[in-house]
C-alpha cells in the first residue's frame, strides 16, 4: 500500500485538505500566491523599520478552495523560513475574543526544520546570536513600549536554567495565565531590573502577544509570522457587539489600524463574498455600529471601522480567488487520477473530465470523480450516477456561539 497517496485521497475524498494532498496538487491560484511571495520578500524590511506590513483577504465561494489555497500558502510561507498558524474562526476562537484566537494561532504554530511549536522555539533560543540580541534590545528598549511582564519573563527565561521556570514561562508566552506573586517573587530572588508588574486583564493582552511572539520568532532567526485566518464570514453569527469586536480584531491583525502595528507578523484571512451582502447590505452593521455602540466601544471605534472598510469595499486589501476554467479542472483531474492510481494500485478510466454547469465547485468535483473511481473499481459493469448539490453556509445570528468554553474571560491574572 501507497500510505503517502492513499492518505491524500482519504483527505481529498473528505473535501479536507492536508499537508499532503495541498503538497501533491499545488494550486492554480497564482495571482493570490505571487501576492503572498511579494509580501514575504518585504516583512523583513517593514520589521526592523518598526512597521506591520497590511495583509489582505481572499474572497470566494463555499468549496472554491480558499481553504486547500490557505494550505498552500502555508507551505509556501514554511518554505521560505517563516513561522506559520493556521486559525478558523469558530466557537473556540472567535474573533471578537483575540486572546483565545492567539491561543489557537500558538497550538497551530508549526515551523520550519523544527517539530513542535513555541515549546520548541524557546528551546532553541540562543542568546549568543545576533537575532537574538536584536530582539532582546527591543523588547527591553521603553521606547519600544513593551509590557513589563513580556520584558521580566523574556529576562528570566534567559538567566535562568530551571525546566519547571522556563516552562511557566513559556505557558505564558502561549496565551495561558501567570501567577504574579510568583514571578514577582521569583525576579526579586534573582536580582533582577526593577520592574512596574501589574495585573492586566486577559483580553487585554491579546495583541501584546501577537506583537511579542512575533519578535520571539524573529529572535529565533526566523524570516517572520505568517497568521492564517479561515472562515472568517462565521463572524456573521455573532451578536452585533461581538461582531464590531471581531472588525477591530481583524483590523488590528491585518495591520490596518494607525499607530497599533504589529512588526513582524502578517495576516491573510479568507471570506465569502455573500458575507458582505449579509452584515453591510441586509443587517447595515456600518450604520447600526457607530449609531448604538459609539459610546461603549468608543476607543475600538477606528480599528472597528477599519475592519468594517475592509471586509466590505477594500479592492486593495481583497483578491477574489479566480473562477476554475476547463484548464484548471483537466490538470486538477490528471492529478487525482494519477494519485488514485498510486493509491490503489488501479489504473481510472483515461479521457477527459465530464464537465458540468459552472456552479459546480472544485471540491464537488474532485468528490465525485473519487467516488465514481471507488464503485468502478469495486465493481467494474456499475455505472455510477452521482448528484452533487451545493452547499450555502449559514449566516444566521446563534446566540450560543457566544457561551463562553472557559473561565471568565475579564478576569486578571492572579496576584
Amino acid at each position: 500500500m501507497n500510505v503517502k497517496e492513499r492518505r491524500t485521497i482519504e483527505a481529498l475524498r473528505a473535501g479536507v485538505p492536508n499537508r499532503d494532498a495541498v503538497s501533491q496538487l499545488g494550486t492554480d491560484q497564482k495571482t493570490i500566491e505571487r501576492r503572498v511571495v511579494d509580501a514575504l520578500s518585504q516583512i523583513g524590511a517593514e520589521s526592523r523599520k518598526g512597521r506591520q506590513l497590511p495583509g489582505f483577504l481572499i474572497s470566494g465561494d463555499f468549496g472554491s478552495g480558499k481553504s486547500h489555497l490557505l494550505e498552500w500558502l502555508q507551505h509556501v510561507a514554511l518554505d521560505q523560513r517563516f513561522a506559520c498558524s493556521k486559525v478558523v474562526i469558530s466557537k473556540e476562537s472567535p474573533l471578537s475574543h483575540p486572546h483565545r484566537v492567539f491561543r489557537t494561532a500558538m497550538h497551530s504554530l508549526k515551523v520550519p526544520s523544527v517539530v513542535g511549536g513555541i515549546e520548541e522555539v524557546a528551546l532553541h533560543l540562543d542568546p549568543n546570536t545576533q537575532s537574538y540580541a536584536e530582539m532582546y534590545m527591543r523588547v527591553q528598549d521603553p521606547k519600544m513600549s513593551f509590557d513589563p511582564l513580556f520584558q521580566s519573563t523574556l529576562w528570566l527565561h534567559e538567566k535562568v536554567k530551571d525546566e519547571e521556570t522556563r516552562n511557566q514561562i513559556v505557558s505564558f508566552w502561549r496565551g495561558e495565565r501567570l501567577d504574579l506573586g510568583w514571578l514577582r517573587r521569583t525576579l526579586r530572588s534573582l536580582g533582577a531590573p526593577p520592574a512596574v508588574i501589574k495585573k492586566r486583564r486577559i483580553a487585554d493582552l491579546a495583541l501584546p502577544r501577537f506583537r511579542f511572539a512575533a519578535e520571539l520568532l524573529a529572535g529565533a532567526g526566523y524570516a517572520g509570522w505568517v497568521v492564517l485566518l479561515d472562515e472568517l464570514e462565521l463572524i456573521a453569527s455573532f451578536s452585533l457587539q461581538a461582531r464590531a469586536r471581531s472588525y477591530a480584531t481583524l483590523a488590528s491583525l491585518l495591520g490596518l489600524v494607525t499607530d497599533e502595528g504589529l512588526p513582524g507578523l502578517f495576516v491573510v484571512g479568507t471570506v465569502t463574498p455573500d458575507f458582505s451582502t449579509e452584515v453591510f447590505a441586509t443587517r447595515h452593521d456600518d450604520e447600526k455600529i457607530p449609531q448604538r455602540l459609539s459610546d461603549k466601544l468608543s476607543g475600538l471605534m477606528p480599528a472597528i471601522t477599519a475592519g468594517m472598510d475592509v471586509l466590505r469595499s477594500s479592492k486593495d486589501r481583497r483578491l477574489d480567488v479566480e473562477p476554475q476554467t476547463r484548464a484548471m479542472l483537466t490538470r486538477t483531474h490528471e492529478k487525482v487520477r494519477q494519485l488514485y492510481s498510486a493509491a490503489y494500485d488501479w489504473v481510472p478510466p483515461d479521457g477527459e473530465p465530464e464537465l458540468h454547469e459552472g456552479s459546480r465547485r472544485m471540491r464537488q468535483y474532485v468528490r465525485q470523480w473519487i467516488t465514481q473511481w471507488d464503485l468502478t473499481r469495486l465493481d467494474p459493469k456499475y455505472q455510477p450516477d452521482i448528484q452533487t448539490e451545493n452547499y450555502t453556509p449559514d449566516l444566521a445570528e446563534r446566540p450560543d456561539l457566544e457561551r463562553s468554553v472557559e473561565p471568565d474571560e475579564d478576569d486578571k491574572d492572579p496576584d
